[in-house]
């Protein structure tokens, strides 16, 4: 009777054991790094984009670099470039809406697969965001919507939308 009750207990673990969830990496979700965007009705995504956070310049007498500043940078399957540019006088980055209507936000695409057309946003209109809504020494995460102007001479705005980005942080001295 013990030897069929030790019997039954090593079955039931050895089940437990085998049926258990395995993964190859439990963080795949967090660790896959992309720019995702919808162009119009257009989908873009960029794998692997590259963020570097600019640490301000104290010591000189240029004011232009006192200033935290990000650049996320991206290519597409089809070599269109997308560009983001943040800036802050916190000590830091920080989770929240940075509006590109303020010195130093911005988003630039250059797009080689639609002739070389080059859309920027407005400096002066509040109708484009970038939300960070994680951030730590090793990454970045969040979205962006709004507006892009096309300035190589094309006529009307282009919309922005379901934009979202999450990149590996490298950290430059100025």
């Amino acid at each position: 009777m013990r030897i069929l009750i030790s019997a039954l207990l090593g079955a039931i673990l050895m089940l437990g054991v085998s049926c258990e969830k395995s993964t190859t990496n439990p963080n795949e979700a967090t660790d896959r790094k992309f720019v995702s965007m919808k162009l119009d009705n257009r989908i873009y995504l960029a794998e692997k984009p590259q963020a570097t956070i600019y640490t301000p310049n104290l010591v000189d007498e240029d004011p232009n670099n006192d200033y935290l500043t990000m650049e996320i940078l991206a290519t597409t399957y089809s070599g269109d470039n997308i560009s983001f540019k943040l800036a802050t006088d916190q000590p830091t980055f920080v989770p929240g809406v940075y509006y590109t209507n303020t010195t130093g936000n911005s988003m630039t695409m250059y797009l080689l697969s639609q002739s070389g057309s080059t859309l920027v946003t407005d400096p002066t209109s509040s109708g484009f965001t970038i939300t960070i809504s994680r951030i730590n020494s090793l990454y970045v995460e969040g979205t962006f919507s709004g507006t892009l102007n096309d300035a190589t001479g094309g006529t009307g705005t282009r919309t922005v939308r379901d934009g979202s980005f999450r990149s590996l942080v490298r950290w430059v001295q100025k």
